[in-house]
Parts: C-alpha cells; structure tokens; sequence
C-alpha cells in the first residue's frame, strides 16, 4: 500500500476514531444518577444505550442522503452533528432528558460514520488491502474508545459534566476528513433512479442467504457488547470503585482491542474460519474478570478481552459480507448491519428487564451464558468455513460463466 493510499485510509478511518465514544458517558453512569435521584437507575443506564435510536434512524435516512450529498459530504455532516451534540451537554446538564436527547442527536452522527465509512473503504481499495483496512477500521474503533475514555474519565473525575468537553476532539476530526478525504460527486438523476429502483426491491432479494445469518451474528455481538458496557460502572462502583477507575481500566483494557486489529491477520492464522466464535469466547472471559473479581489487574484484562471479542467479530462480519455481497449490494448490506446493531444495542436494557435480569453482576451473568452458547453454536455449525466455501463456489460459477460467454 503506497502513501497516497495510507493517507486516504487515515483520512477515512478517522471517522472510526469516534465510532465508539457513545459509550464514554458509561463510566460516569453511578455518579450521574447520583445527580438524578429522582430518576430511576434504568433511566440513567440508557445514556449508553440510547444513541443507538439514534444510530438506527440514521440508518433508515443513509441511502436517501447518498442522493442528496456526496459521501464525503456525508462524512462531514456526520462528524460536525457528533461535535455538536457531544459539546451540548457541558452547558445544558439540568435535565436527564436534555442529554438523553443530545445522546440520541450523537448516536444519529455515529450511524451515519458507521454506514458511510466501509462504503468509502470498499470504493477506494480492493483484494487484500481492503481486508487489511477493514481490520484497521476496528482498531481505529478503539484508539477512539481508549483515548476518549481515558480522556473523558480524566475530565469528569471531579465533576461527571467535564465529561462531555471530550467530545471537542470531533473538530480536530473534521478537519482531517477534508483535508484527506477527496472530493467526490454527486449521483446524477439518472443513477439516483436507477439506484433507488435497484436498492429497495432487487438488491435486498438477491442477498445471499448467509447475509441474514451474519446480521444473527451481529444482534447477539451488539447485545454482549451493551450488557458490558451498560453495566460496568454500577458493577464496580458496587466493589468500591468510583467513574475515573472505570475510565482508567477501560481505556487500558482498550489496548487488547488495538493489538488484536492490527494482529488480526496474524490470529486469523490460528483461529481460521472460527475468528467469531474464540471472539465470543473472549467475551465471556471478559464478564468473567469483572464479576468475579475485584483486582484491577483482572478488571483490565476483562476490559482487553472484550476489546478482543469486539475486534474478532466485528472485524470479521464486514469483511464476510464484502465477499457475500457484490458492489451494489454491500451498501445495503452494511446499512442492514448497522440497523440491527443499532436496535439490539437500544433494546438491550430493555430484554434484561423483561426478563427480569437485575443490573450489575445478573446481567454479567446473563453476558457470560449468551456469549458461551454463541461460541458453541458458531463452532458446531462452522459458520465462517460455511460461509467460505459458498464464497468460492460463488466465484467459480461466475467464472464458469464468463468463460462460457
């Protein structure tokens, strides 16, 4: 990869850098609700999970704003609302519902970052270099975390609403996207035609099969990664431990998730086509160091572990909808992929209520089984091998074809 093409995939995957920083605000959950007595401990706990409503109407809104801006332009907009939205609450904090609302306006930025990147990713590199920044992608993902949870613990350590300046950051970011990110054009009428009769009816019916298994894959990934998130801070505010030790053990817990990215080729080599299914053994070993223990040396090795799982999944189900999907799918697919991410990370606190799993150490409990059995099922079935072969036989029938023709 040449210069040119590393400075592109920096200008790009900045976006990413701010990807994960929704759940910052995470470490300060026990002292905020501290704040809100009168609100109840649900209420509180949904600062993590709800700008994933607002990634999800993002989602629905993508394909309609690819007519109307160009994606870079997307880009833009999307790190401009983060910037804003993140920066509000250090001047309005008076009310829960106030920075729920801002959360909501953030997590509608994040979802437009998560759809227009690995369609600027897939357009600009092919082969094994766009396998190579897919993995950059997710270790992107958590620098960003690390730094802003590092950052924003720091911050809040003395007041939970210094938190929030963390999120300045997203200026520095915009200007690295215009800077790298080259200009690209508008579709005309004609292509903006011809993809909305395409994208709404033909492409989403001639998706591979194994597309809808992968979107499986990423509910249950965005469901374990909530319950760790969502929880952690009441979990060992409970062992004595207030927001800036959370903020300390996540952030370097973070370098798990980093190494693992860009090793990822390198452990791809040991795990094969099971990369997901040792991804959510690593999930589990995560819940496992928290729980159980109060050592803060366990408590980062739980944090990298998770950071593990996240890299070893989420790494792995664009790269396996890139070679399921062509070039006209993938969009759709990816924006399919984001929706489901979007709706299993809102409803996450709601399904551990429903099923009347408490906050804390229950719902640790509840990550660790519903990661132990999607290990097993993804290791019974060989899901990756399965989806690989179909990959190849896919290629050799096109290639079939074309010879024939």
């Amino acid at each position: 990869m040449n210069k040119k093409k590393i400075s592109l995939a920096v200008g790009i995957l900045s976006m990413n850098l701010l990807l994960m920083s929704g759940t910052v605000v995470g470490a300060a959950i026990a002292a905020i609700s501290k704040s809100f007595p009168q609100e109840p401990i649900s209420k509180v706990q949904m600062l993590s999970s709800i700008p994933q409503l607002g990634q999800l109407a993002a989602t629905l809104v993508f394909t309609w704003l690819t007519y109307k801006l160009t994606r870079k332009n997307i880009g833009v907009v999307s790190v401009a609302i983060v910037a804003i939205s993140g920066l509000l609450p250090v001047f309005y904090n008076s009310s829960l519902n106030i920075i729920l609302a801002c959360m909501v306006a953030l997590g509608f930025g994040l979802g437009l970052i998560s759809n227009v990147g690995p369609v600027l990713l897939q357009e600009h590199f092919d082969g094994e270099e766009r396998a190579t920044v897919m993995g950059w992608a997710v270790g992107f993902n958590n620098l960003g975390m690390m730094g802003f949870t590092a950052i924003g613990g720091m911050l809040g350590s003395a007041n939970w609403k210094n938190l929030f300046w963390v999120y300045g950051a997203a200026i520095i970011i915009l200007l690295v996207v215009l800077v790298l990110v080259p200009k690209d054009r508008k579709l005309s009428e004609t292509e903006v035609s011809n993809q909305k009769n395409i994208s709404f009816g033909k492409t989403v019916k001639s998706l591979n099969g194994y597309v809808y298994v992968m979107l499986i894959v990423t509910f249950v990934t965005s469901l374990c990664l909530m319950i760790f998130l969502a929880n952690q801070s009441l979990l060992l505010a409970s062992k004595g431990n207030g927001t800036a030790y959370t903020a300390m053990v996540t952030a370097l817990g973070n370098v798990g998730g980093i190494c693992t990215a860009f090793g990822l080729k390198y452990i791809r080599k040991l795990t094969k086509t099971d990369t997901m299914a040792w991804g959510f053994v690593a999930f589990a070993l995560s819940y496992i160091c928290i729980v159980f223990f109060n050592n803060p040396v366990l408590h980062i090795a739980g944090n990298m572990f998770s950071g593990m799982g996240i890299v070893m999944v989420n790494a792995t189900i664009p790269y396996e909808l890139s070679i399921l999907a062509n070039h006209q799918q993938f969009p759709v697919a990816i924006a399919m992929n984001t929706l489901i991410a979007s709706v299993a990370g809102f409803l996450a606190p709601m399904l551990l209520a429903a099923t009347k799993i408490s906050a804390g150490a229950n719902s640790y409990i509840a990550g660790i089984v519903i990661s132990g059995i999607t290990a097993a099922v993804l290791l019974i079935t060989r899901l990756g091998s399965r989806i690989e072969k179909k990959s190849e036989q896919e290629t050799n029938k096109q290639l079939k074809e074309f010879q024939e023709a």
